[in-house]
């Protein structure tokens, strides 16, 4: 198996060598005495051989010491230009194309504000925004053909890596005019209500079905709608109650198009994930996106 040296380690090494000392390499490096003599251990114990001779009262190198300390500080040197490479391309102007997938849910709000306020950082940036429910959205992410995506879902797959962005409130809706338009009520007063639901393959359709079971709404019936803005279009005509994304129904509740009801328990938040290939390198755009979105998502 090939080694993986730590350049914090070799960092350490250097500097004792060059200082003639632990206590003087710890001084230089402004750490702990016994962290230089913790990372000179582990590198000893990852080459198995004995680096720097600490008998006498100044520490000195072994053969093996002097043969490495030289190939030591290349190494050193070539992750400083890299670093430095780095930071000269961050400061550049970055140009290209940011593709990020997303579902409706996503796409009503929080995505349109992120990548809005990502390309008044960046405006040399495209944007490619890829929409659709959350089973297609997560499996173009899992075949590699969107490097990025978020989702109003958890996710529990070993290939991808999710990370928590925020949480989105949920409202129940019924049409403006509707009884309990406005009300707390209680599962039977809604007895042989139609409930709308998404589309299979959306997390909201599982989210709506577990909150169905929850309420126990007697002799319901129910219709499947694959958007969100056609669902709520159908609750302001009558055709049922729902319930979705407060982002997604903020509009028509205003205009009292639909009208809140409600119901216990209440709909609980949906998390919304920001999801990769945890194998996968993102490109600099990318890795800068996945930035913004954690330094937005602090705030």
């Amino acid at each position: 198996m090939a080694l993986k040296l730590s350049l914090q380690r070799l960092e350490t090494f250097v500097a004792v060598a060059e200082h003639g000392g632990l206590s003087a390499a710890a001084r230089a490096l402004r750490i702990a005495q016994s962290t230089v003599s913790s990372n000179l251990q582990l590198l000893e114990r990852e080459l198995d051989v004995v680096l720097v001779d600490r008998s006498g009262r100044a520490a000195r190198l072994t053969d093996a010491g002097e043969a490495l300390v030289d190939h030591a500080r290349a190494l050193l040197s070539l992750a400083g230009e890299a670093a430095d490479r780095m930071t000269r391309l961050r400061r550049a102007p970055v140009s290209g194309v940011l593709e990020v997938g997303g579902t409706e849910t996503v796409t009503q709000q929080l995505l349109p504000w992120l990548v809005t306020s990502f390309v008044g950082k960046y405006p040399g940036v495209e944007i490619d925004l890829h929409v659709d429910n959350s089973a297609a959205v997560v499996q173009a992410v899992t075949d590699g053909r969107l490097p990025l995506a978020l989702i109003a879902a958890e996710i529990d797959k070993p290939s991808l890596e999710a990370s928590r962005v925020a949480s989105e409130p949920q409202t129940v809706i019924v049409a403006g005019d509707h009884p309990l338009a406005g009300h707390h009520a209680i599962s039977h007063e809604l007895r042989g209500s139609r409930i709308l639901l998404r589309e299979e393959g959306s997390a909201s359709r599982r989210y709506q079905l577990d909150l169905l079971q929850k309420w126990r709404i007697p002799s319901t019936h129910t219709s499947t709608i694959a958007s969100n803005g056609a669902i709520i279009g159908a609750v302001a005509y009558g055709l049922g109650i729902a319930c979705l994304p407060r982002s997604c129904t903020e509009d028509a509740l205003r205009l009292g198009r639909i009208c809140e009801i409600h119901l216990e328990p209440a709909p609980p938040d949906r998390p919304i994930n920001l999801v990769r290939l945890a194998e996968r390198p993102p490109s600099l755009i990318e890795e800068l996106f996945l930035e913004h979105v954690r330094e937005e998502g602090k705030e």
